[in-house]
């Protein structure tokens, strides 16, 4: 079995992607809370008196608070992942390995891996399965998830910000 330090994640690098991650998702939590409370509260400005036109031109503004909602999420979802690697430390590998291998002996994993993404500490046994251990089965699709809903929103909110901005520009030259 190998005992390599580098088999493992960098203790570093974990907390680094923690830290990081939670000034990420408090921003951008702060920038969606900001955004709804503004629409809210009328604070948001909006050049129609129409009320139909109003409302379409604050879409763009929902949908961006609602990515960076998603996108909070997604950062806060691969931290709590990362926070569990950081507390599984060098003597608990092979305990796990063998609860993952069930009822397997400790013996048969000859090597370990880790990767950041997809956020994982693998157990390679002799036969050439690789269990997976250390890191919640849900933090990897909810990250996922939640970065694809993030995107999706984001780039719905500049389309419907461009067409709105061209629609205004038509208004204004008119």
């Amino acid at each position: 079995m190998s005992t390599d330090p580098m088999d493992g994640h960098s203790v570093i690098s974990l907390m680094g992607i923690v830290f990081v991650a939670a000034v990420l998702a408090v921003g951008l939590t702060a920038y969606a809370t900001i955004t709804l409370v503004r629409m809210a509260t009328g604070r948001m400005h909006s050049t129609s008196t129409n009320p139909a036109r109003a409302r379409t031109s604050r879409t763009p503004h929902v949908l961006r608070a609602t990515a960076s909602l998603a996108g909070a999420g997604a950062l806060v979802v691969y931290a709590w992942g990362a926070l569990s690697l950081l507390a599984f430390d060098d003597t608990e590998r092979g305990a796990a390995c063998v609860r993952a291998e069930d009822p397997a002996d400790v013996t048969t994993i000859d090597r370990y891996s880790a990767t950041y993404v997809p956020l994982r500490f693998g157990c390679h046994a002799a036969d050439g399965t690789t269990y997976s251990v250390g890191v919640p089965e849900y933090v990897n699709p909810a990250a996922l998830t939640l970065t694809i809903a993030a995107a999706v929103l984001a780039g719905a909110a500049a389309a419907l910000g461009r067409r709105t901005s061209a629609r205004a520009a038509e208004r204004v030259a008119a």
